[in-house]
């Protein structure tokens, strides 16, 4: 295990090593000393991926390297570009230009909650947000980066599991407002990070655990996905989310009864690609 005080875990395998890399990087709960919000702890906490980190927990057990952000995504988001900022919550002249494309408030510093709260009480400086990236978001990305070439080398390939949890219906600020959602969702970027043979062997090994499982629908993936993946076979990386009405109370934040049985649907979901992944490495290039 090896720690960036305030910024992430990097969970080392456990077993045979296999080229598998699980990320978690919106479950971070160490709130830095300068956060503010003039909303409800409990609103604030909401866009936390609460318990992913837990979910996936055994992945070293299983060969695979899990990378973990300590720092809230409602901080600064890991899983969005560095330039899809807000132009209207800096104060001063970004030294390049913004490339703000999440207009529903969920860019790289967020600007609403997913009810459509303004979520900060003050515009931030540039010297603030560059602190921020240098601090958290690019030494993140760096280790993940770090993780990936090396597996690269090594075996010519990786499996990258982006993992975050949803809310049970859809809020008013998403595309799908007001509409359930299914148990898991698997997201691509619509083919591009990953193959579709991939993306749906995954689905499948969720499918016959008893869940049901939506793939680039409601989301399709983020930065994360853009930056590992691609859909030559060799970088492939999904989204994966799962519904928090599985295994938590949304309003106290408990975990719920079916907790260990999300557990269990991510264990073979390791077990399944840890296995891809040990049986292609061992293949004859």
């Amino acid at each position: 295990m090896y720690v960036e005080p305030e910024v992430f875990y990097r969970y080392d395998p456990a077993a045979a090593p296999v080229p598998v890399i699980v990320d978690v990087s919106r479950s971070g709960r160490l709130y830095p000393a300068d956060y503010r919000s003039p909303l409800s702890f409990n609103t604030v906490h909401d866009n936390v991926s609460m318990y992913v980190d837990e979910i996936w927990r055994d992945s070293p057990k299983y060969g695979a390297t899990m990378l973990y952000a300590l720092f809230p995504n409602t901080y600064i988001d890991a899983n969005r570009h560095e330039l899809d900022i807000d132009p209207g919550l800096i104060d001063g002249q970004w030294p390049v230009p913004l490339e703000f494309v999440s207009k529903s408030g969920l860019g790289l510093l967020k600007t609403k909650s997913r009810y459509g709260e303004t979520f900060h009480e003050r515009k931030f400086t540039v010297a603030e947000v560059q602190h921020r990236l240098d601090r958290y978001y690019r030494p993140y990305h760096r280790e993940l980066a770090s993780i990936a070439d090396r597996m690269l080398t090594a075996h010519g390939f990786y499996y990258n599991l982006s993992c975050h949890c949803m809310s049970a219906v859809g809020a008013p600020t998403h595309a799908d407002a007001g509409q359930e959602r299914m148990d898991f969702c698997l997201g691509n970027l619509r083919g591009t990070s990953s193959t579709a043979e991939f993306i749906e062997f995954v689905a499948e090994t969720i499918r016959k655990q008893g869940y049901t499982c939506s793939v680039n629908t409601p989301y399709t993936g983020g930065e994360l996905n853009r930056r590992y993946g691609k859909a030559d076979g060799r970088q492939e990386s999904i989204m994966v989310e799962i519904n928090k009405r599985t295994f938590m109370d949304v309003k106290s934040f408990g975990k719920t009864e079916g907790f260990e049985a999300i557990q269990g649907v991510a264990r073979a979901v390791l077990e399944a690609v840890a296995q891809r992944a040990g049986e292609r490495a061992r293949r004859p290039v």
